[in-house]
């Protein structure tokens, strides 16, 4: 055959496939700008119930998928067409199917590391607390660390609090013991506290702090990065053969929960590379968008220097920066003062940590503008009011000079942001990141910052109803990273206290089933610059998607937080099958 006959085949080809896609109401895969070639899907999903999250919000019952990409999305009758001998049929039987979920903040890399921990998610009392940590001591050579999971909350289980630093010395006299919650608080025992040289007359470290008894001795109880860093330091090693080990296994984990994409709020550069070496055995079974740990301007230069803005492919990114401004509910900069927490918080002027580059503001400015020079997103951690308007002060005069809003550079967090400082993130373009912590961290949200503060935490309906672009997630491991827990606290605010359910805090903030799930979808998409790519079940995007055991729109909402995937398939190959 010539080539101008090729051409002239080929293009026939092409217009009787729009033809028959027409006829049938659906639309040829773009690749490239040009129509894709006929040929017949490689899986095509039937019989089932399928949420598109497209803007219509549709509903269909089958979809196409050809090789990594979705072909058509439609009704059985006109999706069969799409078939020929070789075609993988999965009949749905009625299931659910929604877009992969998008998990924009959590920390897979600490998960990751966790797995090798005491794992502390599942305890319900101190009891189990310890029995844990006794039964690793037990199982441990004499002065080696005994390091537990930083995924559990002391709000899970029944006393509401950490174990202390004598409790720790009962169980390990002679091994040093370290329990993170999350990334900004940890307690430690005695072991420990020598070796890290903390003493009574040891100085909060600047944006840290050391919690002391009625008599000024250290509690073992540490607060945000700085203090935690002086027990931190001294941790043995996770060797980037452990890290990719365990990536590999907790990428496994969030397949079984339907999650087919992560963003990573903050990697170092051997993070990073933990990430590589599964990347380059296709050992991922999601993909992943990293935002590398910026501590300061010294590295955004050299990381900016050596890679572009979202270098990588579709399963492993490096799409950005964060910035981390502020602490947690133990420390985040607020107005008004803390309340007195017997044991744990006593001073009743303390209105938390204000955090940033060491070089404060100048530095900040300075990084900031660079990164924005360079084409970079910026992510930025801010918990309290005080914290939230201060960077939006600093984003203000960035903007002057370069276009952050085309960056996308987005708030993560903003528990407490006011009403007013949301106005500001609209009128600039920004986006925004919510998570779940409420769930687990509202026992310590009241007890810290009043009841009025912890119900209003995390405005997830004030922020949509702005029409603020707006990715879900959990920030686990300091929040558990099952998506449908998050998904049901963003619809119904319920939350957990001392191993109880609670009732609704905040339930003026909840959103509807089908709002919650677009931010886990589309939402998070394009904090990723992945909204022209993936977030919705629509031809020519990537075939990511999962089946659930339920239907999410109409189980009950007790239901909602038991959902799992009993099928996931990421870039049209399944990932996990139950």
């Amino acid at each position: 055959m010539s080539g101008s006959d090729s051409t002239w085949f080929t293009q026939k080809r092409r217009a009787l496939m729009r033809s028959v896609l027409a006829s049938a109401g659906l639309a040829m895969i773009p690749r490239g700008g040009h129509a894709a070639p006929l040929v017949p899907a490689t899986t095509i999903l039937r019989n089932g119930r399928i949420l598109t999250m497209d803007a219509r919000s549709t509903t269909a019952q089958s979809v196409a998928i050809s090789d990594s990409r979705i072909l058509a999305v439609g009704s059985d009758a006109d999706i069969a067409r799409l078939t020929d001998g070789v075609t993988r049929v999965i009949d749905l039987k009625g299931a659910t199917v929604i877009p992969g979920l998008r998990d924009s903040h959590l920390h897979t890399i600490a998960a990751a590391g966790n797995i090798f921990d005491v794992a502390l998610e599942d305890c319900r009392s101190l009891a189990e607390v310890n029995q844990a940590l006794a039964t690793r001591v037990a199982a441990t050579k004499p002065g080696a660390w005994v390091l537990a999971s930083s995924g559990w909350h002391e709000g899970q289980i029944a006393e509401g609090r950490m174990p202390t630093r004598q409790e720790l010395d009962r169980i390990s006299p002679d091994n040093p013991v370290y329990i993170p919650r999350g990334g900004h608080v940890g307690v430690a025992n005695s072991a420990a506290l020598a070796l890290a040289g903390i003493t009574r007359d040891t100085p909060d470290p600047k944006g840290g702090v050391i919690v002391r008894d009625a008599a000024g001795e250290a509690t073992g109880f540490l607060v945000e990065g700085p203090a935690m860093n002086l027990v931190r330091r001294l941790l043995p090693p996770v060797s980037r053969e452990r890290l990719t080990q365990g990536l590999a296994q907790f990428s496994t984990v969030l397949a079984g929960l339907g999650v087919t994409a992560t963003t990573e709020p903050g990697a170092t550069p051997e993070e990073i590379g933990a990430y590589m070496d599964l990347w380059k055995t296709g050992g991922m079974k999601h993909r992943v968008r990293i935002m590398q740990r910026a501590m300061g301007l010294a590295d955004v230069k050299a990381r900016s220097a050596v890679l572009a803005p979202n270098f990588g492919d579709d399963w492993l990114r490096v799409g950005g920066f964060k910035a981390l401004y502020d602490g947690g509910v133990e420390g985040a900069w607020t107005y008004d003062p803390y309340q007195v927490v017997p044991g744990e918080q006593p001073d009743p002027a303390f209105r938390g940590k204000l955090l940033g580059p060491a070089g404060g503001d100048v530095e900040a400015l300075e990084m900031f503008r660079l990164a924005a020079a360079r084409g970079w997103q910026f992510q930025i951690h801010v918990v309290g009011d005080a914290t939230t308007d201060h960077v939006l002060d600093l984003l203000e005069e960035v903007a002057k000079d370069h276009p952050i809003a085309d960056l996308r550079w987005t708030m993560m967090h903003v528990m407490l942001a006011r009403a007013s400082a949301l106005d500001r993130i609209k009128r600039m373009g920004l986006c925004v990141t919510v998570q779940d912590q409420s769930v687990r961290l509202a026992n310590n949200m009241i007890r810290y910052w009043g009841e009025e503060r912890a119900a209003y935490c995390t405005p997830v309906r004030d922020v949509v109803a702005r029409g603020i672009p707006t990715g879900a997630g959990t920030d686990a491991p300091v929040a558990h990273w099952n998506p449908f827990v998050a998904l049901w606290w963003m619809t119904t605010r319920r939350v957990e206290i001392r191993g109880r359910i609670a009732e609704p805090l905040g339930p003026r903030q909840a959103v509807s089933r089908e709002q919650a799930l677009r931010l886990y979808t589309m939402g998070s998409a394009r904090v990723d610059f992945m909204d022209e790519r993936a977030g919705s079940i629509e031809a020519g995007k990537l075939a990511d998607l999962a089946v659930l055991s339920d239907d999410y729109l109409t189980v009950s909402d007790a239901g909602l937080r038991d959902l799992r995937s009993t099928l996931t398939m990421v870039d049209g190959r399944i990932v996990h099958q139950a």
